[in-house]
């Protein structure tokens, strides 16, 4: 059990950051790993809820606080548990009903009602519960809700009456609602922003639409409900675009928030099992779908359990058709099989009856030929790495021997002057000696001698071979010493000698990883062959 908690928690802290922008293929790897683990979430879900109420056991409490705390339990379950939920927002409806509650908190728990009924799928006797409040009546934050509440109810309708002539009816109520919410909450609230975004999508401007929620998404983490919301909508904008593999991207964000938040009332996986239905991928369409047709039926969500209802047929007649069309292809596979085995089987027969020892001959004597030939060109390519292998050994050991040789010389040299200094007392000169990289450039200079006279002693002709690779225009002068790289040079010649990564590079030759990348990257787009040219570098051999 410690064991699986400790993976769990490991798959959490691995939840992809929205700006280190994941591949798809790793956000499905994420979203899989955390459905693993969906079994101890909703475990640590309930336990968490538990300990809320154990808490107050033997606590009494004030009508007020009574509310507050139902208020708490609500905000638990809203997204968890439909019957929860509606059970703690009933019993503050009964409670703001008495003496010792604000009144203004019934207008509040009804706004609630409405939307849990809403998510449910009771629009109508969601509707009549909020035709009950007075508008004029509310403060500020209530009537935000309010107004709210009413968007949601008309673009839940609007799901449902997709193709039918009530679609737009619905959507302009919304939008309507969504200019009364814009006018009454802050500008920086979640309320504001997702109206705002939604209003401008819904008139047009989806590019706006999308950077809004796209700079919004990173203030939530991801397990929040909110972002969950945000996620989910910025895929349905993108959809609205067009833009297929971002609103998948967004999809999967979404599913994974709510996995690790142990949010059940969603619909990330059922549009996640309409992309995979698409691409064919039909056994995960169905696992996908399964998810959300058991988080909805564990929610309670009619609407959810409707939604997932009529899409079940088309991807579980689709994975049965795909299953069976599978199944007898195998079928006739296996039949087409059987009788050229048959058959192949009664001519080997025939034939060995006639030619056997001819046959065994040839036969021998063929994969003898061949493994000659195999062996003899792996001998030459053998020989030729070994040659090329002890010539870069001979040149360079001799050569960099000598270099260190000399370097540590002038190292002691250089020490023994310090001492002198430091004995003496000429702070003074030694502090002018310290400043002074005379020394340092000198070796730098001659380990850069040393390096291009060993590289073109063991690649004679590489500047001419680099120059076959570039553009005409782009070609490299051949240097007065013919001994002498450039700095570009020197950098292709240790991607020949195998070393590729920027940060070593940069060190070898005692430059910036940034001036390394930008050195690289001009040259392949000086390079014929862009996309090959680090490859036919690796290539260009010694004779």
């Amino acid at each position: 059990m410690m064991k699986r908690l400790f993976l769990l928690l490991l798959v959490v802290c691995c939840v992809p950051k929205v700006h280190s922008t994941p591949n798809i293929p790793q956000l499905y790897q994420t979203l899989d790993s955390l459905i693993a683990f969906s079994d101890e979430i909703m475990t640590a879900k309930e336990r968490h809820i538990e300990s809320l109420g154990n808490g107050l056991q033997g606590i009494h409490l004030s009508s007020s606080q009574r509310y507050e705390f139902n208020m708490r339990l609500y905000d638990e379950y809203v997204a968890f548990r439909f019957d929860s939920a509606y059970y703690y927002i009933r019993k503050n409806i009964s409670l703001a009903e008495q003496e010792g509650v604000p009144q203004e908190q019934y207008a509040a728990s009804l706004i609630r009602l409405s939307h849990i009924l809403s998510v449910s799928g009771l629009f109508n006797k969601a509707e009549r519960i909020l035709t009950t409040i007075h508008p004029e009546r509310l403060s500020d934050t209530d009537l935000v809700d309010y107004y709210n509440q009413r968007v949601e109810i008309n673009l839940y309708r609007s799901e449902m009456a997709q193709y039918s002539p009530f679609f737009s009816e619905y959507i302009d109520s919304a939008q309507y609602y969504r200019q009364k919410v814009m006018q009454v909450a802050p500008k920086e609230s979640f309320a504001y922003i997702t109206n705002y975004a939604g209003y401008i999508c819904e008139t047009g401007d989806i590019d706006g639409a999308i950077r809004m929620f796209e700079r919004y998404l990173p203030t939530f983490q991801s397990g929040d409900r909110r972002y969950s919301i945000v996620a989910s909508t910025l895929a349905f904008f993108y959809m609205r675009k067009g833009d297929q593999q971002m609103q998948e991207r967004y999809l999967l964000l979404s599913a994974i928030s709510d996995v690790q938040g142990a949010i059940l009332e969603n619909i990330s996986f059922r549009e996640l099992s309409l992309f995979l239905l698409d691409r064919g991928e039909l056994e995960k369409a169905y696992i996908y779908l399964s998810r959300a047709s058991g988080d909805a039926k564990a929610y309670g969500s009619g609407l959810r359990s409707l939604q997932v209802a009529r899409l079940a047929p088309v991807i579980t007649n689709a994975y049965d058709l795909a299953r069976n069309q599978t199944q007898r292809r195998t079928n006739i596979l296996l039949l087409a099989v059987s009788v050229s085995a048959l058959l192949l089987l009664a001519l080997m027969l025939f034939t060995l009856s006639l030619l056997r020892k001819r046959r065994i001959a040839s036969r021998k004597i063929s994969l003898m030929n061949e493994e000659l030939s195999h062996h003899n060109e792996e001998i030459q390519t053998l020989n030729g790495q070994m040659k090329e292998d002890n010539l870069i050994k001979e040149e360079y050991i001799g050569r960099f021997l000598q270099l260190c040789s000399d370097l540590v010389h002038r190292g002691e040299e250089r020490n023994k002057l310090l001492n002198r200094l430091a004995r003496d007392r000429k702070l003074e000169d030694l502090y002018a000696e310290l400043k002074n990289y005379t020394t340092i450039n000198e070796g730098v200079r001659l380990f850069h001698q040393n390096f291009d006279t060993a590289f073109l002693n063991i690649y004679p002709n590489f500047i001419d071979e680099v120059n076959k690779l570039m553009t005409e225009e782009n070609r490299f002068e051949k240097p007065d010493d013919a001994k002498k790289l450039s700095t570009e040079l020197r950098i292709l010649a240790l991607i020949r000698l195998g070393i590729t990564d920027n940060q070593r590079i940069a060190d070898i030759l005692r430059s910036s990883i940034t001036t390394i990348y930008t050195y690289r990257s001009k040259m392949k787009a000086r390079a014929v062959s862009k996309d090959t040219f680090e490859d036919d570098i690796c290539k260009i051999g010694t004779y």
